[in-house]
């Protein structure tokens, strides 16, 4: 069990993946996270989780006396899709995944759980509403936090191929946390990672249909670069972004309208554009959760980061 230290106003919580980067950040600056968001729980077809929780940042994590959103995610499977439809709608497995997560945080001592679910039909909407609400009928009795990652929505589209079964309003309701995954706005195709009008309008509209005590900012500290004719990005940490301009003896530039940095270099004769976050971009997001008075951020992730963003969240 965790004796929780006393969580402070404002929530500076990082997501975490267990990895060298992510494992040393964590050495450095664990002490100034109020949560952290691990992805370690994967679920099965029987309801069941598949524990990829790491004995060495467990350690660390009761010495840092820290407090742990564990991240329950599909991922466990290539079927995405298929796997949690199954789940979601069978009733049987809907009631074992809520056993297992609440059995979960019962032995753990965790404070809670993030949901982190993708590639969730649209048309199973209403299913995903109910296990949040089931979820949440039963952590919220024993003490423990229920939480869950969405997509970024500009509006509500229950169409929506990727968003649309996350209604924004029904699952602020039964969840303690929103966190809103506020990046990747591009992709398939080469533009800034999270440009603060994206930004905004993501908040704008989440702050119409959830509580703003509720709203957990998602950041972005990572990059991206896309090679000409090819839909899927590298991802970068900030100082491989950094590291590649040089490489490539170019000066990245600082997108004043995104607030997000940019370049472009060509290797055998294909163009690269590299968009990336540092302590800059970073700050711009801060200003906006500071406007908005937002409770808190939750930041994508440990470990790539600009080291500079550390000087900005221990003000907070």
């Amino acid at each position: 069990m965790y004796p929780f230290r006393f969580r402070k106003t404002f929530e500076n919580n990082w997501y975490y993946v267990t990895d060298p980067l992510g494992f040393q950040s964590l050495q450095e600056h664990g002490r100034l996270i109020t949560y952290l968001i691990p992805f370690w729980y994967g679920v099965t077809w029987e309801g069941g989780l598949a524990d990829q929780s790491d004995p060495r940042s467990l350690d660390l994590i009761r010495r840092l006396n820290l407090p742990v959103l564990a991240i329950v995610h599909n991922y466990a499977s290539p079927e995405y899709r298929t796997l949690i439809h199954a789940l979601l709608t069978d009733d049987a497995l809907r009631r074992a995944l809520v056993n297992s997560i609440l059995n979960m945080l019962r032995r753990t001592g965790f404070a809670g759980v993030n949901i982190d679910f993708e590639f969730v039909p649209p048309e199973d909407r209403p299913y995903l509403t109910r296990f949040m609400t089931e979820l949440y009928q039963v952590l919220k009795p024993e003490g423990f936090l229920t939480t869950i990652s969405v997509p970024a929505q500009l509006e509500d589209n229950p169409r929506h191929p990727f968003s649309g079964a996350f209604s924004y309003p029904e699952l602020g309701a039964v969840s303690d946390q929103v966190y809103l995954l506020a990046y990747d706005e591009h992709f398939a195709m080469p533009g800034p990672i999270a440009s603060i009008g994206f930004v905004q309008r993501v908040l704008t509209y989440a702050l119409s249909v959830i509580p703003r005590i509720k709203i957990r900012l998602g950041i972005p500290v990572y990059g991206y670069d896309w090679t000409e004719g090819v839909n899927i990005p590298e991802t970068l940490s900030y100082r491989q972004a950094i590291e590649r301009a040089r490489e490539q003896g170019v000066a990245p530039r600082y997108d004043e309208e995104a607030q997000e940095w940019t370049y472009t270099y060509q290797v055998d004769g294909e163009t690269h554009i590299v968009w990336f976050e540092d302590a800059r971009s970073f700050a711009a997001k801060l200003a906006l959760v500071r406007r908005e008075n937002l409770r808190g951020i939750g930041v994508w992730r440990l470990g790539l980061e600009d080291p500079r963003i550390w000087a900005l969240v221990g003000t907070l």
